[in-house]
């Protein structure tokens, strides 16, 4: 028997880090903002405040040579209240970025290099799951022909588990001939939610001879 292998695809690699790099970097724009710019900006703020009291144009003149004295802006800055607003916005962004950055960078570590692999019994992978097709009891297909999703359900010591075949994810020309193996080694009734590979493949040898024949 050829022993089959199928590889993390490398679209899926560059997705994860594409975000992971996006959004971290969004995550350090935010962070310095918050820790860094906008706080620079509360001591103009807090000294423009202080003149409040002026009337305008007195106001306007002497904070000409406040911000003169100190080389800030002469342009009246935000209010206060305004700046920690702004500040809390930058903590809330940078944040949301982190949490999604952090995860997507997990995955590409976790998936790069990683691989499923046939083995006599079944298959094994990279991650150390493994699965002898004799334990499965169901493979369903419900999302295969759409997603490239199937599940196969069986049992290990007395406890369910799951293994997930995704074409999407992995190379699919192998992971399709592991899939067929399984469906050899189960009978139709454990074949849920989706036709066979082999029914598929009679199906699509139907279609195009009706085509031919059409033609």
């Amino acid at each position: 028997m050829t022993l089959e292998r199928a590889i993390f695809q490398k679209s899926y690699l560059v997705r994860y880090l594409v975000v992971a790099a996006a959004c971290l970097g969004f995550a350090a724009w935010f962070a310095y903002d918050g820790f860094v710019g906008y706080p620079r900006q509360l001591a103009p703020a807090q000294a423009y405040e202080k003149l409040r009291d002026l009337s305008a144009e007195d106001r306007q003149e002497q904070w000409r040579t406040v911000a003169d004295e100190n080389n800030w802006p002469r342009r009246a800055p935000k209010s206060v209240e305004e700046i920690r607003d702004d500040i809390k916005g930058q903590y809330f962004w940078a944040l949301i970025n982190v949490a999604i950055g952090i995860p997507a960078l997990i995955y590409y570590a976790r998936s790069r290099g990683s691989w499923i692999e046939s083995t006599e019994q079944g298959l094994t992978t990279s991650w150390g799951q493994s699965l002898d097709f004799s334990t499965v009891s169901q493979l369903d297909k419900r999302k295969w022909r759409d997603k490239g999703i199937a599940k196969a359900h069986f049992t290990r010591e007395g406890s369910s588990h799951v293994f997930v075949f995704d074409d999407f994810k992995y190379d699919r020309e192998p992971l399709g001939k592991m899939l067929r193996r399984l469906e050899n080694q189960l009978s139709r009734e454990q074949i849920v939610g989706g036709p066979t590979e082999e029914e598929t493949d009679a199906e699509t040898k139907k279609q195009a001879t009706q085509d031919s024949a059409a033609s």
